[in-house]
């Protein structure tokens, strides 16, 4: 009898995490929206000052492409030791042009892991990552100082 309590406080603790547990799951296996800023600036301007924002961030500059709007950016690889795995950030971001003239970027931070135990080698887009503010904000500053934009940022 005395068994009992414990034995209901522990199902009371396990049907409690089930939502945590499902919502972490469905977290992990869905999509990860990039993040978007519009500048009111023209396309060009933006994806050139976008990768010097990328370096002035400490990144290094990938793939890049004008007529695609795309710039790929990675931070130097972290090495791993026997309890943690390798890992790298990189960046994607994406620019457009809107209808009325303005340029949207899409930024979709990820990161890349590889070791022996417990994974292998893996990836996953982060849904919050400083990345995205630092890398926002340096492109922001570097539109001001080239006057390419003299209004503030739409989100």
């Amino acid at each position: 009898m005395k068994f009992l309590p414990f034995l209901a406080a522990g199902l009371v603790a396990l049907l409690s995490s089930c939502d945590s547990v499902s919502s972490r799951v469905h977290e992990r296996f869905s999509t990860v929206p990039p993040q978007t800023r519009v500048f009111a600036a023209e396309r060009r301007a933006v994806y050139n000052a976008g990768q010097v924002a990328a370096k002035n961030v400490g990144l290094l500059l990938g793939r890049t492409s004008l007529a695609q709007g795309v710039i790929e950016a990675y931070a130097p690889i972290r090495s791993g030791d026997l309890t943690s795995d390798t890992r790298q950030t990189t960046l994607r971001i994406n620019f457009s042009e809107t209808d009325d003239g303005e340029t949207k970027v899409d930024l979709l931070v990820s990161e890349q892991t590889e070791g022996d135990f417990p994974g292998g080698k893996g990836e996953k887009d982060l849904r919050v990552h400083s990345l995205y503010e630092l890398y926002f904000s340096a492109l922001q500053q570097v539109l001001l100082e080239n006057g390419a934009i003299k209004t503030p940022v739409k989100s």
